[in-house]
């Protein structure tokens, strides 16, 4: 049975065991240099640091108040995650669940690691908690977790064959707050064959596409493989992610070729797993979506994940309709799936293709961390995918409800609020009390503000007499009250 732990912020109390994590060695570690200092400084800078309260240092204790870890936060250039574990609770599977849990308590949008090249457990720690491998410096490897949504704009077909238009498509969506922006990798030969077959046509009266032969519309859909090294370099220099949906082998390996960050998976190929499992073994983010999946194909694309040791799972809700209708969307599909796949370590999100904000919206607020989206710069261009999908100012207006979602959203926080609690109720004296009067419903009462006794005082001193001549509007103290009775 996993080990059950809680997490809270750190207390001068807890400075000796802190310590005891940095085997002897009286060190300040931060994520790459470690320098020696006094014990005297270290209490200082413990005193100091447990202040910072927007840079957290937590304590994980289990049910039995054994001390687990200690992790912290720094603020250097990038906030920066540092974890320690006691050496008995160490192999016990509980470093990425205590990572997670910090981080997203944190709620820091951006958290950056560092872990030694040989330290194979902590990068394991770190990828299953959801931190993605960026680069090498010198002999560490660095880790980036985003505490935001994801936000990724599909071109797909909407550049009608334009490179020009393209590019415009990409600066566009980096313009609107997107993260990414996608493309799809294939050829009609890759994804389908030239065959004129009823099965190989689209006979939906509410499709895009009626009456178009597959092949045709593929060859008529696709993104140039010659154009998008140029795109992702564009990309790339604008500051936004290029990444694509692979069909085939040979599309994992041309996009590998140009290095796109992650792969994204198409909803009619999640129960391809030899072509999962070739695009997940290059260990880099996959996101799959899910619109024509049952629950076992779900669970056996995460397998083939994990199979070839790729831990860094997304899965979207997903309703394979061009455009979706609202009330075929059953967002509350993604609070199953957190509860069914987040145990193994896999993301939710959320392949929209309404032309709504709504379920966006919500599958953030029921915890997803991917929204993608398509996007075009004008529906009257054309393109195979335009009628669902969004302007620039449509994209535009959706990042920001997205943004302004997960401020609504915050951590959880208990804490309270000290300005306006100045104004909560407490115990007063509403009529003039002589020294040995009994306290009575008449003579106290529970009011604003809150200079007073806490109400749950109330019943208690009623009966009571008080040991000293009180005056209306006297805030209520437990020595005015007589309890030797």
């Amino acid at each position: 049975m996993a080990e059950e732990f809680s997490i809270r912020l750190a207390t001068i109390e807890d400075m000796e065991k802190v310590f005891e994590l940095s085997n002897d060695d009286i060190v300040r570690a931060n994520s790459i240099n470690q320098e020696k200092i006094k014990w005297e400084d270290h209490v200082e800078w413990f005193k100091n640091r447990i202040k910072k309260t927007t840079e957290p240092f937590y304590i994980v204790e289990s049910e039995k108040k054994d001390f687990i870890a200690q992790v912290r936060f720094d603020k250097k250039e990038e906030i920066i995650i540092s974890i320690s574990i006691t050496e008995s609770f160490r192999g016990k599977g509980l470093a990425s669940k205590i990572i997670k849990e910090c981080s997203e308590k944190s709620g820091f949008k951006k958290i950056i690691a560092f872990v030694k090249e040989e330290n194979f457990a902590s990068q394991k720690a770190f990828l299953k908690a959801g931190f993605v491998l960026k680069e090498k410096e010198d002999n560490y490897l660095k880790y980036e977790y985003k505490n935001s949504v994801y936000v990724i704009a599909e071109m797909s077909a909407n550049h009608c064959g334009d490179k020009e238009l393209a590019k415009k498509i990409i600066k566009s969506a980096k313009d609107c707050g997107a993260d990414a922006v996608k493309v799809q990798t294939y050829t009609a030969d890759t994804i389908t064959i030239d065959c004129d077959n009823e099965e190989f046509q689209i006979k939906d009266e509410k499709s895009l596409w009626n009456g178009e032969n597959l092949y045709s519309l593929y060859q008529k859909a696709y993104t140039p493989w010659e154009w998008q090294g140029e795109l992702k370099q564009y990309a790339d220099e604008i500051g936004i992610d290029f990444f694509s949906t692979p069909f085939d082998f040979t599309a994992v390996d041309f996009l590998e070729s140009i290095n796109v960050p992650c792969y994204k998976i198409a909803s009619f190929e999640a129960m391809d797993y030899p072509l999962i499992k070739y695009a997940a073994k290059f260990g880099k983010p996959m996101i799959i979506s899910t619109g024509v999946s049952s629950l076992e194909e779900i669970q056996g694309a995460i397998d083939a994940c994990k199979s070839v040791g790729n831990n860094d799972i997304t899965i979207l809700k997903c309703t394979s309709a061009y455009p979706a209708q609202l009330e075929d969307m059953n967002i509350i599909t993604i609070k199953d799936m957190i509860e069914r796949f987040s145990s193994q370590g896999v993301k939710i999100g959320l392949s929209d293709h309404s032309m709504s904000n709504i379920p966006s919206i919500v599958a953030i607020s029921l915890g997803a961390k991917v929204v993608e989206k398509h996007f075009t710069l004008d529906r009257n261009l054309g393109g195979a995918d335009a009628g669902f999908s969004l302007e620039p100012d449509e994209f535009k207006s959706l990042v920001q409800a997205i943004r302004d979602t997960e401020k609504a959203l915050g951590k959880v926080d208990y804490t309270i609020n000290e300005k306006n609690r100045k104004f909560a109720r407490s115990l007063y004296v509403v009529k003039d009390i002589k020294k040995g009067e009994t306290f009575t419903l008449e003579n106290v009462r529970s009011i604003r503000p809150s200079n007073g006794l806490h109400p749950k005082y109330y019943e208690e001193i009623l009966g009571k007499v008080a040991t000293e001549d009180l005056k209306f509007g006297t805030p209520l103290e437990l020595g005015f009250v007589d309890f030797s009775e």
